[in-house]
């Protein structure tokens, strides 16, 4: 059985060069309506587990051929139609969600800090000590978060904060051309004492993607 793979949707132009194989080898075939592009691929279905870490690499690798080109609007890792029709009944039902989206973020790129709790003595005797140095951790990263909103903010376009268990996420949206004076100045700021922090980028802003381009990707998608 076949199904027809989806990697990314962006803004048609005559000179964007496309990648020649995507998952599995198969060929990368393009779908086109309007100004509107979509990338994707007939592949045998399901996914032979032993391969998808290869099949990652690859599906990614697509997506970062169209994003050294401009805006994309990645899919989520090897989601599926059921065939080309229900892909392209998905894409006309979504374009102009689509278009807004890809216009409003040309030309922008997601770069992301990982501010992370470093391991360190726990007092077992005491929960009320740990609660209170946890506690101490959690104000660190929300003040970290905060250097980075007043150290970039004339380079960033827009922040994300997501907490997690061990620390925080961060997710600047910034000018592409800008990645390397983003990442000097975030390198460059103080670290709360027993946190660290792991920067990458640039991504597509797929953080940043409106709620209307997010949740349709969720319902049409297996």
């Amino acid at each position: 059985m076949t199904k027809s793979l989806a990697y990314c949707a962006f803004l048609h132009r005559p000179q964007i060069s496309l990648p020649d194989s995507g998952v599995s080898s198969a060929p990368v075939l393009q779908e086109t309506q309007g100004e509107l592009g979509l990338l994707w691929s007939e592949v045998e279905w399901p996914f032979d587990p032993s391969v998808l870490q290869r099949s990652a690499v690859e599906f990614h690798g697509v997506v970062s051929h169209m994003f050294s080109q401009g805006a994309v609007v990645p899919f989520r890792l090897l989601s599926v139609f059921d065939d080309l029709p229900a892909l392209q009944d998905f894409l006309a039902r979504h374009r102009e969600n689509f278009i807004a989206d890809l216009e409003r973020l040309q030309g922008l790129v997601q770069m992301e800090c990982v501010l992370y709790f470093t391991p360190g003595p726990v007092n077992k005797s005491s929960g009320r000590d740990y609660l209170e140095k946890k506690a101490e951790l959690v104000r660190g990263a929300e003040a970290f978060a905060q250097n980075i909103r007043d150290a970039t903010s004339g380079l960033s376009r827009e922040i994300h904060v997501r907490e997690s268990k061990n620390g925080s996420r961060i997710f600047v949206l910034v000018e592409r051309g800008n990645e390397k004076k983003f990442h000097s100045i975030v390198q460059d700021l103080p670290v709360p004492e027993r946190l660290a922090r792991r920067m990458s980028g640039p991504w597509p802003p797929a953080e940043f993607l409106s709620d209307w381009v997010k949740m349709p990707q969720i319902a049409g998608q297996r």
